[in-house]
């Protein structure tokens, strides 16, 4: 008779648990994944961390029980809001509002009575708007005749010169070009709800089609500012890198491609010297940015995408260096699966970015905030590299604490590469900031109309960019430099850009 085996049930009951631990960990990915596709449509972008939450409780038990009270026992409390906040509000309102000109208006009594004395008046005011108007600038230019040598039959005729449009045989002026581009770019409005606005308030009716040239021969007209300003980016040899999408619809000759292709457009960001260059690619492979980069000689600040660390293994010139705030990211988005682990990892760090706003709130020199993380940061990354190997042998493989503490270990030395330089920075938010105004303009316009359009928008949004981050007016610096450029040498057109412009 045959016997029946007996079961191990100590390794069965191992091996329940196990694939148990693992099906949770798969579990709490796929739940991470979809609360990260939840935050996208509906959450806050921003990654913060309350190192003690312990300090909202404002020190009260939540487990003690607290007597009720009834409604006939209540006590009528009163309050008195204090107006500082409000006055200072007041106080900027009005001194703004001195700087206003006025339009005075005079409302007499209705039969005013023969004889009646005025003995003083009062003045009532409101804050009022006009949408913006049209009107034609008409340029005369007098002509004069003057006789040659006293002689009637010989005469030299006088004049200005003729004024010089910024397109040729185009009505529309320097600050209606400026109005087109910064409406587009900075209020991302397009074309079309640009026309319609035109018609509402002002009356106006202009052909689109006659828009869209007026816009695109703009756009080409400051083209060679987009080179000039693209060599400087590239001189310095720090910069960040990024890219963001951007659909654009394909011509109709390139059959190979679908009508709307995903393209790229790659941020180039010189954070010390205050510019930003976009350029236009079809794609997100190494082959898209390295002809960019093949001349570029130094370091490049990346968020963790495998296409820079190949752009940076075949040019030898170039250091590729890590995200702080990435590697964070992953912590934060952790949070719900363990709060004492990835607390811990929050906290430090939270204690490195104290150290970076403690030197920039005492304006330290490069030198000085290379000390400071030397002494401070050092050890803390140091420490937090200690912990994160140790943890990583004792977690699940696929959990979401895991899975950040890897994104980490993996790049930790491009992540902690910033403390040799007190120039680098921590992050790379400076490259995510010049890329926000895109992502609100795809909420707009969500393609480009041609490849053609998606240069001519990287290039707009360079030059826009970097007005931005020197604090130059778009507009103010649109109308001049339409007026100049025609006129201004090729081989000085570096002082034409944003960081260089002299109104």
């Amino acid at each position: 008779m045959d016997t029946v085996p007996e079961k191990d049930y100590k390794q069965l009951y191992e091996q329940v648990q196990k694939e148990n631990q693992e099906l949770r960990a798969e579990l709490q990915k796929m739940q991470l994944q979809m609360k990260k596709f939840q935050q996208m449509l509906f959450g806050s972008k921003r990654d913060r961390f309350i190192d003690n939450p312990a300090q909202l409780l404002l020190g009260l038990d939540p487990n003690e029980v607290y007597p009720s009270s009834s409604l006939s026992e209540a006590q009528k409390i009163t309050y008195v809001k204090a107006d500082k906040k409000t006055r200072a509000e007041q106080a900027s309102l009005h001194a703004y509002l001195e700087k206003l000109p006025r339009v005075y208006e005079t409302r007499e009594p209705d039969h005013l009575p023969l004889g009646a004395e005025k003995i003083g008046e009062e003045q009532h005011e409101s804050l009022e708007y006009t949408p913006g108007k049209f009107f034609v600038k008409v340029i005369i230019t007098p002509r004069y005749k003057i006789n040659i040598n006293n002689d009637k039959d010989q005469t030299l005729i006088i004049s200005a010169p003729t004024p010089e449009r910024p397109l040729f045989k185009c009505i529309a002026g320097s600050s209606f070009l400026a109005q087109l581009i910064t409406s587009k770019i900075c209020d991302h409005m397009s074309l079309y709800r640009q026309n319609k606005s035109f018609e509402r308030t002002a009356g106006i009716g202009i052909p689109y089609n006659t828009l869209v040239d007026w816009f695109g021969d703009g756009v080409d007209m400051i083209t060679p500012l987009y080179g000039a300003l693209k060599k400087e980016v590239l001189a310095f040899p720090y910069i960040h890198v990024d890219e963001t999408g951007l659909k654009v619809i394909c011509a109709e000759e390139n059959k190979s491609k679908q009508n709307i292709h995903d393209g790229f457009l790659w941020c180039y960001t010189n954070s010390i010297k205050k510019l930003v260059f976009f350029d236009y690619q079809p794609g997100r492979g190494q082959n898209c940015t390295i002809g960019i980069l093949k001349d570029f000689k130094g370091v490049i600040q990346t968020d963790g995408w495998h296409t820079y660390e190949r752009v940076a293994a075949k040019v030898k010139d170039i250091i590729q260096i890590c995200c702080l705030a990435h590697a964070r990211r992953k912590f934060t988005d952790a949070q719900d699966y363990d709060k004492e682990l990835t607390g811990y990892a929050l906290a430090r760090f939270k204690a490195l970015y104290d150290i970076e706003r403690k030197c920039h709130e005492q304006q330290l020199d490069y030198n000085q905030i290379k000390d400071i993380r030397q002494k401070e940061s050092v050890p803390i990354l140091k420490e937090l590299h200690a912990w994160m190997l140790q943890q990583y042998q004792r977690l699940l493989p696929s959990s979401p604490i895991s899975l950040a503490i890897k994104y980490s270990l993996e790049r930790w030395e491009q992540l902690s590469y910033y403390v040799n330089d007190g120039m680098l920075h921590p992050d790379n938010n400076p490259c995510e900031r010049n890329i926000r105004p895109i992502a609100l303009g795809r909420k707009n316009f969500p393609f480009a109309g041609s490849e053609k359009g998606a240069h001519r928008l990287a290039m707009l949004y360079s030059l826009i960019g970097t007005c931005a981050m020197n604090n130059v007016n778009p507009y103010e610096w649109l109308k001049d430099i339409y007026d100049r450029i025609n006129n201004h040498p090729v081989n000085r057109l570096s002082e034409l850009l944003p960081q260089n412009w002299k109104s």
